[in-house]
């Protein structure tokens, strides 16, 4: 075997334990332990309740018995995972998004209380990265700055970049264009995220006092911030379909 083959297989075992569904022991805690070890955020459905709670993982077992996440935030939530039979976990690790299910094992007492939960068998992938763009809510609209005079509601967003509707036209911000410092704040976040950026189109609005709609992708966004936008997109997702059944 030479070293194409080597590099081709090692490059081929990274993409799957990183990109697929996770059904071997292996690559469950291989997995695991890397978001524990980044300290993942994590948002937990609790017996198919409307709501969702957030947590952070903090611990893998080493004999792959449980695994250890933060309180809950709301904090009421912890209350009702302890009553719970059944708890879902979605998280994104390299952009990708996952869940597992699982069950409340028990509360961990100490310096810094935690929560334990069961390991799970499998790990589930949802999509892959960038893939799925979802609106804002009206209640909680995202602004985004391109400069101090371009300050504009955001229309969709996913993790390769935003649209947003304006009545500036083609000329005023040309195809290919690049923004240095484009600003928003997710409804999931208390911080900002910065990013460069290019307008990659604009389409024309129809009709009488239609805005135009721009098209904006990111540029060199760190990882930390794209998973901080997969978040907000699992958690306005699950908004959208409880809205859809009717459980909002």
């Amino acid at each position: 075997m030479g070293l194409f083959d080597i590099f081709k297989r090692d490059k081929e075992s990274y993409l799957h334990l990183f990109s697929d569904d996770l059904v071997t022991p292996a690559q469950v805690k291989a997995n695991l332990d890397e978001v524990c070890k980044r300290n993942t955020h994590v948002v937990a459905s609790i017996d198919d309740r409307p709501r969702t709670f957030r947590s952070i993982f903090l611990e893998s077992g080493r004999n792959d018995d449980f695994v250890i996440i933060d309180v809950m935030m709301p904090k009421d939530g912890n209350r009702i995972i302890e009553e719970s039979e059944k708890v879902r976990i979605d998280y994104t690790l390299e952009g990708v998004m996952y869940y597992f299910e699982t069950k409340f094992i028990e509360m961990v007492s100490g310096r810094f209380p935690s929560i334990k939960i069961a390991f799970p068998s499998i790990i589930k992938k949802i999509q892959k990265r960038g893939s799925f763009r979802v609106s804002p809510s009206m209640d909680n609209p995202i602004i985004v700055e391109l400069t101090d005079l371009i300050r504009e509601d955001v229309s969709d967003i996913s993790e390769g970049g935003l649209s947003f509707y304006t009545s500036r036209t083609e000329k005023e911000i040309p195809i290919g264009v690049v923004f240095e410092r484009v600003t928003f704040k997710l409804p999931t976040m208390d911080r900002y995220i910065t990013t460069k950026a290019v307008i990659r189109q604009v389409i024309k609005g129809s009709g009488i006092g239609v805005k135009n709609k721009c098209c904006i992708e990111f540029v060199d966004m760190g990882m930390k911030d794209k998973d901080a936008i997969a978040h907000y997109v699992i958690v306005r997702q699950r908004e959208m379909i409880l809205r859809m059944r009717g459980e909002e």
